[in-house]
This record gives structure tokens, sequence and C-alpha cells, in this order.
């Protein structure tokens, strides 16, 4: 028996339910509740909370050993409960979660932009701070200036009508002088804030200077400046490209290694039919848990055309002096040509439904109603699904790419191993490739494959219909032409 059962019924699973039980009701629930998921519902966000309190403290072994033992009460995190998820690890769990971890390994595209984009806004921010100081500094300067002022023209007033005046005492006449007199030689005049913001100018400044540049031409230099990244930032960047560079091919090496396991079932066997119709029922089986995941279908077929695509071009080219393999090669660079627009362009379309939303919301008005909002949030939420998948699909399968080319191209290999291995692909391939879910499988946990294929089936729509009003706009001043 369990103290409170709260947290266990959030998630709709027994007190006994494992880690990965508890990590699976998790993620399904995170995607069918998640705000994004339900525009203009205003109780999505509390419960989407509730399910990650209660995912947060039977996920960690000693708070669910306190929450059973306890209750809530005694089983809140050191650092209490986040009010938003990660969203490198959200990212993670709408394209397969850690199930497709085996075959493509751990998607780094969300990593990867948040990091630069970390070290590239630091220069902004810092840039901003750096001017608002700036600011205040040139403030001070002109009342310092201005205060200057009014003592030299009361100074100027009290010449020109002189009044005696008694002796000052001793005392009183030697106070001031000692004043600011330096103690040691070592002291320097204490400066105002207008000085020292003079004294401190960068090098860059005092460079401009020398160079007699005129005040625009040094605001034009500091906007480039700005555009462009500091010397730290380019040697952080640097850096991450080389710990990323490096996490890629142990990714890849990992990969490799696990595929050449999952082939040698086939490869280091007679490959008989009853070995092969063995093999084939492995590789369903895996299919048919993996197709139930988010984006499962996808990122299934993206592995099948991979592994089809990399070991029918290998195969070939082991035949007619290669002629057949090297149509093959300039084949798949025509596909990964296209895939790359493909990539920039649903990036492109979703930055611009992102910014015609904040303009009619920016313009408001009666047209502007909280319908119209909610359509437009599951539009351009949508769409960037679509513009994050297209990303994740490129990543996956230029890392596949580089998996294959591993393995059937390793040259320590004898050349008929690594031909089996090849149909083996060949195999595989053709599996992940024809996956399908039934009409009955489709669950709302698919919630976020469905907005993008609305939000995608949309821009089809309305692409058609821009070729078609431009196609008749074109007859009709055709036809204008030659009555004329």
């Amino acid at each position: 028996m369990v103290a409170d059962t709260t947290y266990y019924d959030a998630l709709g699973v027994p007190p006994t339910a494992t880690e990965l039980e508890i990590k699976k009701a998790y993620r399904k629930l995170a995607i069918v509740t998640h705000p994004d998921k339900n525009p203009g519902d205003e109780t999505a966000h509390v419960r989407f909370q509730a399910i990650g309190e209660a995912y947060q403290v039977l996920s960690n072994e000693e708070l669910r050993k306190r929450y059973d033992k306890y209750g809530k009460e005694d089983a809140v995190p050191g650092g209490g409960f986040g009010d938003e998820e990660d969203p490198a690890e959200f990212f993670s769990m709408i394209f397969g979660g850690s199930a497709f971890v085996d075959l493509i390994g751990e998607i780094s595209l969300m990593k990867d932009l948040t990091a630069t984009m970390d070290i590239t806004m630091q220069e902004i921010e810092e840039q901003e701070l750096a001017e608002a100081a700036e600011e205040k500094l040139h403030i001070h300067d002109e009342e310092v200036k201005a205060a200057a002022a009014t003592g030299e023209a009361s100074h100027a007033a009290g010449t020109a009508a002189p009044a005696p005046a008694p002796a000052p005492a001793p005392a009183a006449a030697a106070e001031p002088s000692e004043k600011p007199a330096p103690t040691s030689g070592t002291s320097t005049p204490r400066r105002y804030l207008g000085q020292q913001a003079i004294m401190d100018k960068s090098e860059e400044e005092a460079r401009m200077d020398a160079a007699g540049l005129s005040q625009e031409e040094k605001e034009l230099r500091k906007k480039e400046k700005k555009k462009g990244l500091s010397r730290e930032q380019q040697e952080r960047l640097a850096a991450y490209e080389l710990e990323r560079k490096k996490a890629r091919e142990e990714r890849v090496n990992t990969l490799a290694t696990k595929l050449v396991d999952k082939l040698s079932v086939w490869t280091e066997t007679d490959k008989g039919p009853d070995v092969t119709r063995a093999f084939e029922e492995k590789i369903r089986l895996e299919v048919e848990n993996l197709k139930m995941e988010s984006f499962g279908l996808e990122i299934l077929h993206a592995i099948g055309a991979t592994y089809t695509s990399k070991a029918t071009s290998f195969i070939k080219s082991q035949k007619f002096l290669g002629i057949s393999g090297f149509f093959s090669r300039l084949k798949d660079k025509g596909t990964l040509a296209k895939e790359t627009w493909t990539t920039i362009s649903t990036a492109i379309d979703a930055q611009m439904t992102m910014e015609e939303m904040a303009k009619l919301e920016e313009k408001g008005g009666e047209d502007w109603t909280d319908e119209k909002k909610a359509e437009y949030e599951k539009k351009v939420t949508g769409k960037i699904l679509a513009a994050a998948w297209r990303g994740s699909k490129f990543e996956i399968q230029s890392v596949l790419r580089d998996v294959c080319d591993q393995v059937l191209g390793d040259k320590r290999i004898k050349l008929e191993k690594r031909l089996e291995r090849a149909h083996a692909l060949v195999i595989a391939g053709n599996i992940y490739s024809k996956a399908e879910r039934d009409p009955e499988e489709e669950g709302d946990y698919m919630a976020f494959e469905q907005l993008m294929a609305e939000a995608m089936s949309k821009k089809g729509k309305d692409e058609k219909k821009k070729k078609k009003e431009k196609s008749k706009h074109e007859h009709h001043h055709h036809e204008e032409e030659t009555t004329a």
C-alpha cells in the first residue's frame, strides 16, 4: 500500500508501474495535454503542469520512495517543481522519444539550436547593457558640464562687480587647499563619471578617432560590428562545433556497431528461406512497436528510405563496372538537394505564418476574435512542427548515410560480407518503408502529427489556389492581347 495515489492517477498507471511504464504514460499524456495542442483551452496549462509534477516525482527513485511512504507533502524536489518543460526533452519526446535511440541515436537539432542561440545572443544582451550604461554616463556628463558653465557664469558676474569682503581667517584659508592636496605620490585626482567614460574609451574607438572617421561612419562601424560576432563568441562557437562533431562521430560509431549486430542475425547464417523469414519477422515486430510512437511512421519511413537507397547503390556499384552505382549516387545527391530545399522552404513558411499572425494580433479589431486567434495558433504550431520535423528528418538521414557508409565501406571486412550486409539492409529497409497503422491504431498521442498534416495540407491547397488564379489571370491577359 502507498500513502497517496494522486500522482499515479494523474498518469493513469498503478502504484506498481515500472520506470519505463511511467515514462511512456507521461510521454503520451504530455503530448495530448500540451498547451500548444490545445489553443484556447485555459485548463490545458494546469493539466499539463499536474502531469509534469507527477512525472517529476515518480521518475525520481528517491522522491518516489518518499511519496509512496509519506505522500505529496514530503516528496517535493529540492529546487521545487519546474513551471516549464525542458524544450530539448519535449522536442525529443515528440520525435520518437527514447524508443528510436538504437536506430537513430539522440536527435541533437534542438540542443544545437539552443546552445548556438545562447552563445550568439550573449553579445547582444551585453551590448544593450553597455549602451544603457553609456547613455547614463552621457546624461551625467552633460549635467556636470551644465553645472560647470553655471559656476563660470557666476564667477564672471563676481569679477565684474567686486564687493569688499573681510580677509579670511588663516585656518579657513588653509582648509580648502589641504583637501585636494595629494597624500602621496601614487595617488591620482578623482575623476567624475564623464571623464572616466572618456578615459575608458575602447581601443576600437581610439582607432576610429585616429583614422579621422566622422560620427556617422563611427555609428555605421558599430552597427556592422553588432551584426558580426566577437572573438570570444567565435571561439566558443568553434569549440562547440568541435564538441558537436565529436558527439556525431561517436553517435555514428555506436549506431554502426548496433546495425552490424542487427544484420548479423541474417548475415552470419546460411541465409536460407527459414532464416530470412525469421529475420523479416524480427524486423516486423520491431516496426509494430515503433510505429505507435509519436512521429513513429515518419521516422521509420525515413530510416527505410536511407537503408534501401544506400544498400542498393552499394550493390549496383559492384556490377556493370560500377556505372549503375554512379548513377545511383547522382540520384542520391539529387534527393539530398531536394530535401535541403524542402527543409529551408518549410522553415521560411513557418516564419512567414508567425509574422502574419503577429501583424493580425497587433492590428486587432473586430475580426481578430478568440476563435480566429485559436485557429492561427493551431496553424502556427503545425507549421513549426513541420519545420522541426524537416530539420530532424534531414539530421536523421544525414547520420544514417554515414552509418551505412561505415557498415558497407569498411575495407577490413571482405567484400562478400559487405554485400551480404547490403542485402540485409534492403530487407530491413523495405519493411521500415512499408510500415503503416490501422485506423484503430491512430490515438490522441498522434496529435502533433495531425497538426502538422493539417498545416501542410492547407499549405498545399493554398499553393494550388494561387497557381490556379495566376494561370487564370495569364489566360485572361492573353485573350485581351489577342483581341487587341
